[in-house]
């Protein structure tokens, strides 16, 4: 081998040997970086946290985002005029963007009369965008009778942050009276 050769060899030897000192560097940073979120966030990076909660349903909505299974906590009975709603309110926390999450509510007939379920309608405290209601059975309920309720969210970003809705839901009697049942769902889309 003549001294070329040798010095080639050994100025490819050194510049690998700085990439790689390079990389694991940044590796080393990386590891540093990710410690910290470890410990600030109790033992889950943010990312793995994040998808851990995001469990997907393997339905899609019809923006084509993921539907997640409801998240979050749910709380106390809402009643009036004889229909009961389970849970009265959801506290989703927080909820990635790009994806959509359906709190659900159970509607029971408690009372002695029909009654039927008319078109929830929603007033946003803060944030934006409802999104659409569906009942997974019958709008009119005889006593004992259920359906359940669900609340279409999917937020993308530029609709981050605090949500806050106040869901109004009118009851129609067979006598020709209305009550409103009003249930109550929040959370925080990052």
């Amino acid at each position: 081998m003549t001294n070329t050769a040798i010095r080639q060899a050994q100025r490819r030897r050194s510049r690998r040997l700085r990439w790689l000192l390079a990389i694991g560097a940044l590796v080393a940073v990386g590891a540093g970086t990710a410690a910290v979120v470890v410990a600030a966030t109790g033992g889950e990076s943010g990312l793995d946290s994040r998808r851990a909660k995001a469990e997907r349903t393997g339905q899609v909505n019809s923006m084509g985002m993921p539907v997640i299974a409801n998240r979050g906590t749910s709380d106390g009975i809402a009643e009036v005029a004889g229909l009961t709603a389970t849970p009265a309110s959801w506290a989703l926390g927080r909820v990635p963007l790009d994806v959509a999450v359906r709190p659900t509510w159970h509607l029971l007939n408690t009372g002695d009369d029909a009654v039927t379920i008319g078109e929830p309608h929603v007033q946003i405290n803060q944030g934006c965008c409802p999104g659409p209601f569906t009942l997974d059975g019958p709008s009119s309920l005889n006593p004992n009778e259920s359906t359940n309720l669900a609340f279409e969210l999917s937020m993308h970003p530029g609709m981050d942050g605090p949500h806050d809705m106040t869901v109004h839901i009118p009851i129609l009697h067979a006598d020709g009276t209305t009550d409103t049942l009003t249930l109550a769902v929040t959370g925080d889309f990052r």
